[in-house]
């Protein structure tokens, strides 16, 4: 089913534009929001556990568990930017927490029982068998009381959902009155999305669904309630590996090449900070 009105501030006035081979968007000719207007009648399908362990050039994980480690100091450095924000810990709840890395690392610092919600069954299951409270559900299928958490992370959550001001809202509605929402989403006013323009990695048909440049994320967490809204630019903590397994999507044979040279020469577990393409904003009850 089409979805000809903009998610963010209702208006049907909207171009086309291409964002890849046989993959049109649209953006609002209003406040620049970019979805996909026609989105998958269940979105949520593909999160099985091929999702995290695949061969896809593009979409899911290469090797979401070769990842971990790195992956976890990323949300480590979160959890200490948020421990700022709330001047201490509190009770956290991870929206499309994964495998649980996120809340792994708040346990590791002391966060009191942080708590997760995921759609994917295998996931739970896994991060469950990690001694993990995390819960099969979303923002609109769970048992949380209203103003029960002092912080709502949504990292890499909200671009796969067509109705993002619902989802916010519904954080909105569970966080305690001087809470904090904290999100990272593609940047699609970025860098790296004006320099590779429809080659852009982040454009990942029927898994992203919505695309927030640092304007129209601020927007959408006003138009939910929140106030000090702020976003920037993010980075993220990757491998050498990880990088050059994913720049095989633009050159299979170069990257490829690249790779298996640095795992011989055991470089392949180097880290970088790297701005990829990521904003993280946040917001206030």
């Amino acid at each position: 089913m089409q979805k000809n009105h903009c998610p963010l501030c209702h208006t049907n006035k909207f171009n086309y534009y291409k964002a890849g081979d046989d993959y049109l968007l649209a953006k609002c000719s209003e406040c620049g929001m970019v979805w996909d207007n026609n989105p998958p009648a269940n979105p949520t399908a593909i999160y099985q556990e091929d999702y995290y362990n695949n061969d896809f050039p593009k979409g899911g994980y290469s090797n979401y568990f070769q990842g971990m480690k790195i992956n976890s100091q990323t949300f480590r450095k979160r959890l200490l930017k948020a421990e700022k924000k709330l001047s201490g810990q509190g009770l956290l709840l991870d929206v499309g927490c994964a495998l649980g890395d996120c809340l792994e690392q708040a346990k590791d610092l002391g966060w009191d029982n942080p708590q997760g919600l995921e759609v994917s069954e295998y996931a739970v299951k896994f991060a469950q068998s990690r001694g993990l409270s995390v819960y099969q559900g979303d923002l609109f299928n769970h048992n949380f009381e209203p103003n029960s958490f002092d912080l709502i992370m949504l990292q890499d959550m909200i671009e796969h959902t067509t109705d993002p001001i619902a989802q916010l809202t519904a954080a909105y509605q569970l966080l305690k009155p001087g809470g904090w929402i904290f999100i990272t989403t593609p940047n699609v006013g970025g860098f790296w999305h004006k320099l590779l323009g429809s080659l852009w990695y982040h454009y990942k048909p029927t898994e992203h669904l919505t695309y927030f440049s640092l304007d129209t994320i601020k927007l959408a967490l006003e138009k939910s309630g929140f106030y000090d809204v702020e976003s920037k630019a993010t980075s993220n903590l990757m491998s050498l590996g990880y990088i050059l397994n994913r720049l095989k999507y633009y050159q299979q044979i170069l990257f490829s090449f690249l790779l298996s040279i640095s795992q011989f020469l055991h470089l392949d577990k180097l880290v970088f900070n790297l701005w990829i393409g990521e904003l993280e904003a946040w917001g206030k009850k």
